[in-house]
């Protein structure tokens, strides 16, 4: 298939996606809470989702912060971003466990902004100690995503992707919604009432993957709420810095609100013309570049098959959907601030600037993605 022929199926499929519902139906306002695309399934969190409980310490070097309440994840946001070396480590009934590295760098908005990271505490942790470079100033937060007064969200906890190839080998994919991981959307607006991040759109031109450079909470959900609590209010960005991201079992999660009835676009995406939100996944070159982020630090490790898998057919569905050639190398050009820059149209963080993301191990293996979100699809 020629990329022509392509895009020209892609236009036509897609009218008949939108009039069968797979991408959202009929165009409608979206629900108050949540942004789901075209949902499905029963209301978000039948039991209720904890409200995530947030308290917020200065910490200093050789001092212990002993939260009072329970918390199962610890944000900490240098007053001084720059460099690497943060650390922390958790104190339980056993004594302090081992120092571990909090990675930095890369995120964030175009227009700048906190860039902290965030690690999981050990069941029975009771405090965490905090060690930084030059003794910079680190502020912390000791996020309790369990225990809070449990709420229900309103929205589907889940929804669909599909593109023309559903009905051949590319099933259509189902992705977590922000109900369903329980986002507190009262987060993304200031007291007057209005978005701290106010939404704009650009044509996409490239897609970005990351890792978390975090483990995993059991339930993943959890991480994901941590990861929103840091970048939305810790960070002060106004709301998740990804617009789609998979855990390791290959659950795909929707990230930044992107104001439609489906995640990421701006309306139901036709290949050629296809508008992103912009989100906050790589300082300077974030307009018209989707961001995917894998839950789990691949450092010294590779992501499961399953998170790969999904990745794949991620990239894939996302390719389809907005024209770009999956093999191509592109010419990225900010439309907002000029910035220019050559990068692989499924690029890592790396390429975008100085960071390990999506660490050393996946990044080695990198080039595997690459051919296989291609090759299905027939570029040439």
């Amino acid at each position: 298939m020629r990329r022509r022929d392509f895009v020209l199926t892609g236009v036509g499929a897609l009218g008949a996606l939108v009039g069968a519902g797979l991408l959202g139906g009929a165009l409608r306002e979206p629900a108050p809470v949540a942004a789901t695309g075209a949902a499905s399934g029963g209301a978000a969190g039948g039991g209720g989702t904890p409200r995530t409980r947030v308290a917020r310490y200065a910490a200093e070097a050789g001092k212990a912060v002993r939260p009072e309440g329970p918390f199962d994840h610890v944000a900490l946001v240098p007053e001084d971003p720059g460099g690497e070396g943060l650390q922390v480590r958790f104190l339980t009934a056993d004594g302090p466990g081992p120092w571990q590295t909090v990675r930095l760098g890369g995120h964030g908005p175009d227009s700048g902004g906190g860039d902290g990271g965030v690690l999981p505490a050990p069941d029975g942790a009771v405090g965490y100690e905090v060690e930084a470079p030059g003794g910079r100033a680190v502020q912390t937060a000791a996020i309790d995503t369990r225990e809070g007064e449990r709420v229900q969200m309103r929205g589907k906890a889940e929804g669909v992707l599909s593109t023309d190839a559903a009905a051949e080998d590319l099933p259509p994919l189902r992705y977590v919604t922000r109900a369903g991981w329980g986002a507190d959307e009262s987060l993304r607006y200031g007291e007057d009432g209005s978005e701290s991040w106010p939404r704009e759109y650009s044509p996409v031109q490239v897609f970005t993957v990351h890792h978390a450079a975090m483990p995993v909470a059991e339930d993943p959900r959890e991480t994901m709420r941590a990861i929103y609590r840091l970048h939305t209010v810790e960070n002060g960005w106004g709301d998740i810095g990804y617009h789609l991201l998979i855990d390791p079992e290959g659950t795909v999660y929707e990230g930044r609100v992107a104001g439609g009835t489906v995640p990421v676009f701006q309306s139901p995406p036709i290949p050629g013309a296809a508008k992103s939100v912009t989100a906050a996944h790589a300082v300077g070159y974030n307009s018209g570049n989707i961001g995917i982020c894998l839950l789990g630090d691949y450092t010294s490790e590779q992501p499961s098959r399953a998170a790969q898998d999904r990745l794949v057919r991620v990239l894939r569905t996302l390719a389809l959907l907005t024209g770009v050639d999956p093999g191509a190398k592109v010419n990225y050009v900010n439309p907002v601030t000029g910035a220019e820059r050559t990068a692989d149209a499924v690029a890592m963080h790396r390429d975008w600037g100085d960071t390990a993301c999506p660490g050393d191990a996946f990044a080695g293996r990198f080039e595997e993605i690459r051919k296989r979100v291609a090759d299905p699809l027939g570029f040439t």
